[in-house]
């Protein structure tokens, strides 16, 4: 690959890194992980020596290699997390519609609800 030469392994680790962020920001773990996996045997298969062998000899690449990993699953499962309070937040959002959208039915039908001595609220 003609771009070895002149871009060095961490410019390339962090477009890499670009990807599997794109892909994690879905929120889903196995695109998440998988994205991550192949960013991190595609920078150790084509971009560190020996070229196109599954062998890592310089310990900059290993670690640029395993932080590669490391980060593509923590991004994934922060996109996750994320994921599920998007929903959570959504679901909290609808009840309160409906609860919304219930006493603005009861106020203009001109019903009040007041709790009683039980505390049980009763139309008045």
């Amino acid at each position: 690959m003609p771009f070895r030469a002149s871009l060095p392994n961490t410019d390339a680790a962090l477009a890499l890194l670009l990807v599997v962020v794109a892909v994690a920001a879905n929120g889903y773990r196995l695109a998440g992980y998988l994205a991550a996996l192949s960013a991190a045997v595609w920078f150790d298969f084509f971009l560190t020596r020996p070229y196109e062998e599954l062998t890592i000899t310089r310990r900059a690449d290993i670690e640029t290699t395993v932080l590669l990993l490391v980060i593509g699953v923590a991004v994934t499962e922060i996109a996750v997390w994320g994921r599920r309070q998007q929903a959570a937040a959504s679901r909290r959002a609808g009840y309160l519609d409906g609860i919304n959208a219930a006493a603005q039915a009861a106020a203009a039908r001109g019903l009040a609800v007041r709790p009683d001595r039980s505390g049980i609220c009763q139309p008045h």
